[in-house]
């Protein structure tokens, strides 16, 4: 990986080889700092008229883990494609889209959710967040001394409920998360966006990505060859080809970016 103010004048180039960018961004992490809780994440007013701006120049879209209604509640901008429960649910042209989820995955899920609920009062600090086909289970803010048992019992539950189902379980940022495994990712959904945009302007826009999480793993394969992938924070393994040191940095590069004449 490099950094990305070091390479600045080659992602230029390459925004400039395409005529103009497609811009795909996590909100955790990269438009809201880490919080505490994910009630606490919140997008700054500066990003928030940078990604106004930004919209009004070229094509912006939002992919999150995060349900569809919460992220737009969160980020209250019109103008932006949202992309959320990575990538099952989007809303285009205000059209609001899911796809196919096999009933007995969700009522595995949903069993899966009660086993888990039944630990909040034997762990203060665990917060249980339920996305409705998703959960998932935070323990950032929980004793240091109980996270180790905590983690034990987490995997205990969802072991057996692994192995005779399709599921994908993701353990990241002190955060379990599980959900459908319906071979469709952000990986999936950045490429969707790209030829979606594409299609709408007419163009060939240079797809850039900023994510922070494993999660985002996924998007920054897809976008191996052509795409321009940015992780918040270096990491050795990540297949992200550039990295800004830490979120306030995003703010910086959504200001370099309005600054391109194109």
């Amino acid at each position: 990986m490099k950094n990305l103010f070091d390479d600045i004048q080659k992602i230029k180039k390459l925004i400039e080889k395409k005529g103009g960018a497609v811009l795909l961004l996590d909100f955790d992490g990269v438009l809201s700092a880490i919080a505490p809780t994910p009630d606490e994440a919140f997008i700054s007013d500066e990003n928030t008229a940078l990604l106004k701006e930004c919209a009004k120049r070229f094509p912006v879209a939002i992919i999150t883990g995060r349900e569809l209604s919460d992220i737009k509640k969160k980020m209250n901008i019109k103008g932006l494609s949202y992309i959320a429960s990575h990538g099952l649910e989007w809303e285009e042209d205000e059209k609001y889209h899911i796809k196919p989820i096999p009933k007995e995955t969700i009522k595995t899920i949903n069993s899966a959710k009660q086993k888990i609920k039944s630990l909040i009062s034997c762990y203060p600090g665990m917060i249980f967040e339920d996305k409705s086909f998703m959960l998932a289970i935070h323990y950032r803010i929980m004793n240091p001394n109980l996270v180790s048992k905590f983690k034990r019992e987490i995997k205990k539950i969802l072991k057996p409920i692994l192995k005779n189902n399709k599921l994908r379980l993701d353990h990241n940022l002190k955060t379990f998360e599980l959900r459908p495994e319906i071979d469709w990712d952000k990986g999936d959904s950045v490429l969707w966006a790209e030829e979606h945009f594409n299609k709408k302007t007419g163009k060939n826009f240079r797809p850039i990505y900023i994510g922070d999480s494993l999660t985002d793993e996924d998007a920054f394969t897809a976008l191996k060859k052509d795409g321009i992938t940015i992780r918040v924070g270096e990491k050795k393994k990540s297949a992200a080809r550039w990295y800004l040191r830490d979120q306030k940095e995003v703010s910086l590069f959504l200001k370099w970016l309005l600054s391109l004449d194109f």
